[in-house]
């Protein structure tokens, strides 16, 4: 039997997730398309049929709520708006990082909003915002060639500068379109301030995931 909706800012949580993962179906998909190699094709094939499976897990979490699925989700359309256009990659090596940035950014802020959920909403969610694997593909990818051509190196610190950049532009925007969002928060950020405690967070996370491949954020 359906959950009532007692907070409507947790439907508004399901509708940023499930854009977030579809969003990530779609870029990994994307990325799988254009990897060098059949081991990377398959393996990212493989983390772009987890989000789509995170996304049926979604869907029915809002049937349990008794929630509008595609209403929740349809609030968040467009919330990647031009990043694509703003960021096209030139090479294999800006796609891996553009997906790595923007999307490890993304889920931050869906751990960020996330956790003070009760259950049984936090173990779906917890399981949604598993560790899918991509941070270490990347990492793993990228490292050695980095530590080879310090050029390259150069370049895709300046890059992820930009695509971090418009992430948090998203980010930002998801708070001040839905600002219930922010009321799902346990605790206050500095100065009274929550969305200061998503900030945080986000820049963060941002500067652990470079350090991880010994670029400057």
């Amino acid at each position: 039997m359906p959950e009532a909706v007692e907070n409507p800012a947790v439907v508004d949580l399901v509708g940023l997730h499930s854009s977030i993962q579809l969003s990530a179906f779609t870029r990994l998909a994307k990325d799988a398309q254009h990897a060098p190699d059949l081991p990377g094709r398959v393996t990212l094939s493989r983390m772009a049929a987890g989000e789509l499976a995170h996304l049926d897990q979604l869907e029915r979490l809002a049937g349990r709520l008794n929630a509008d699925f595609y209403g929740a989700l349809g609030a968040f359309d467009g919330l990647m708006g031009d990043l694509d256009r703003r960021t096209p990659p030139g090479d294999w090596w800006e796609r891996l990082m553009k997906t790595y940035v923007a999307f490890g950014v993304l889920t931050d802020l869906q751990r960020e909003l996330s956790g003070d959920l009760p259950a049984p909403l936090d173990d779906v969610v917890g399981d949604i915002l598993a560790d899918n694997g991509h941070a270490d593909f990347v990492v793993a990818a990228l490292t050695p060639v980095v530590a080879a051509e310090p050029q390259l190196g150069a370049r895709l610190a300046l890059w992820g500068r930009r695509v971090v950049g418009e992430a948090l532009g998203i980010a930002q925007r998801a708070l001040d379109e839905h600002p219930r969002l922010l009321t799902l928060l346990g605790t206050q950020g500095p100065e009274g301030d929550p969305a200061a405690r998503v900030r945080h967070g986000l820049s963060g996370g941002h500067a652990r995931r470079m350090d991880r491949l010994g670029l400057t954020a």
